[in-house]
């Protein structure tokens, strides 16, 4: 069957890969045209800026960021949040979306003794950005490295010589990878634990508290399941002191019952795409359009794109 052309717009450039990796699930079906018209049927957009606001169409908000939709200004909306919203909705973590390593995850895993006896190195840590981070980020260094060093190899306590290029192949090397989030969030799960996962480490994770409903919590350390960080650091000496332990804990599947769950699979996020795409326009619409939606959304966009304007509306309210 011939693939059925679809115009959308996107409102900020640098979103155009995000939008691409989304449209993948939906590759064998659609071929998207990308259009500069603010009057486009369809009009992908992200968390930077409101630029939305400018367009008349199907609006469907995606985030590679812990930003919520606003469901007055979009139709349709993937993000972190673990949410229903009828058909308006689908949770799309980041991690569903970097394909390499999440590829690793639904791949049967290797002999875990060949895999050990190629580990030189007891743990790895790849953090450059500190700003805004939850201090379980650095805590968690500071505790491990008590025990023994930790390569660091982003720009945060380099101790390598320079950060490295290659983020998988430098946590081969190692027994261990931390992969802690930015912030703690249910559902706010990104491709840090699957590029620990693609390194045939066993990850050290923190973040999603509700990871374990996903992940089979035999194969990683997950320090929500400890009371404190200093207790999850006790559990990764135990098994870098004790082979049998660590071999068992890299044996085991990386997904509950050894299998890809429903929300993470292709045909899931293609069928929310698909209820899109194949409504007749007109019907596709799901923001409320009414007389208050359409004064709420003219005051954002005053507020947005004419601060100036708005001001000495408030400054000539406040004298009078």
């Amino acid at each position: 069957m011939p693939k059925r052309t679809i115009q959308i717009a996107i409102t900020d450039d640098k979103y155009e890969p995000l939008f691409r990796t989304i449209s993948e699930f939906v590759s064998d079906r659609y071929h998207f045209v990308l259009s500069k018209r603010k009057d486009a049927p369809y009009v992908f957009h992200s968390a930077s800026g409101h630029d939305v606001l400018k367009y008349s169409g199907i609006r469907i908000f995606a985030t590679g960021e812990m930003v919520s939709p606003d469901f007055n200004t979009t139709d349709y909306a993937m993000g972190f949040d673990k949410m229903t919203y009828g058909d308006r909705y689908l949770w799309l973590p980041l991690i569903r979306l970097y394909r390499d390593s999440y590829q690793s995850l639904i791949t049967p895993r290797m002999d875990a003794t060949n895999i050990l006896n190629g580990k030189s190195n007891f743990c790895a840590y790849v953090m450059s950005n500190t700003a805004n981070s939850a201090p379980e980020r650095t805590q968690i260094y500071d505790l491990i490295s008590r025990y023994k060093t930790i390569s660091s190899g982003g720009s945060w306590r380099n101790n390598i010589g320079g950060r490295v290029d290659d983020k998988i192949t430098f946590q081969s090397k190692h027994k261990f990878v931390i992969a802690f989030e930015n912030m703690s969030f249910q559902g706010y799960l990104t491709e840090k634990f699957s590029e620990a996962a693609a390194s045939q480490s066993i990850p050290i994770y923190w973040g999603d508290p509700s990871i374990g409903e996903i992940f089979n919590p035999k194969s990683f350390v997950n320090c929500h399941d400890y009371p404190t960080l200093e207790e999850a650091v006790e559990k990764i000496i135990e098994l870098d002191q004790n082979d049998q332990a660590y071999l068992q804990m890299l044996s085991q599947p990386w997904f509950l019952n050894e299998t890809e769950p429903e929300c993470f699979s292709q045909q899931h996020s293609a069928a929310f795409l698909n209820n899109i795409f194949e409504q007749p326009l007109e019907k596709a619409y799901r923001r409320p359009l009414g007389r208050w939606a359409i004064k709420y959304e003219r005051a954002l966009y005053r507020a947005v794109f004419r601060p100036h304007e708005q001001l000495l509306k408030n400054i000539w309210k406040t004298k009078r």
